[in-house]
């Protein structure tokens, strides 16, 4: 059962300690909150983590579904600005109507066993469709 700053460090061993620590400052670990052993997280502390490691170690494809459930506010806004930064492909299922204006630059909407593409962002979504969609039918696709 390693440390919150132990994840993180294993995940990117080229990454120096104090980066590491300046990272999971931006997601709301501090001070003492890096030595917790991640058997004790909370699923939002969880979920936090698991974001970092993403981050730190970015894959070419980031598949999300529902990346802001058991966020705060601060961290939803870390997550954006970690995002917005991201240079892979990121494909998510989200209804967080603030989250999916900032980073989606596709949607793909699927209704009744049909997919419609939009090729722009999700206020371009609207104004093609009407404005009318059931949002947890909706996929959307930066």
């Amino acid at each position: 059962n390693k440390t919150v700053l132990q994840e993180v460090m294993d995940a990117a061993p080229t990454l120096a300690e104090n980066e590491a620590r300046g990272i999971l400052g931006s997601f709301l670990f501090r001070k003492d909150d890096i030595y917790k052993k991640t058997g004790v997280l909370s699923g939002g502390e969880k979920s936090r983590l698991n974001l970092i490691k993403f981050l730190v170690d970015p894959p070419n494809l980031l598949l999300m579904d529902e990346p802001t459930t058991h966020l705060d506010i601060h961290a939803v806004e870390s997550l954006l600005l970690a995002l917005s930064a991201y240079e892979g492909t990121l494909v998510f299922i989200s209804h967080d109507v603030h989250f999916i204006r900032k980073l989606a630059t596709k949607v793909l909407h699927v209704n009744a066993g049909q997919v419609a593409p939009y090729p722009g962002g999700y206020d371009y979504f609207l104004e093609k469709s009407g404005g009318l969609i059931d949002e947890r039918a909706a996929l959307t696709a930066g």
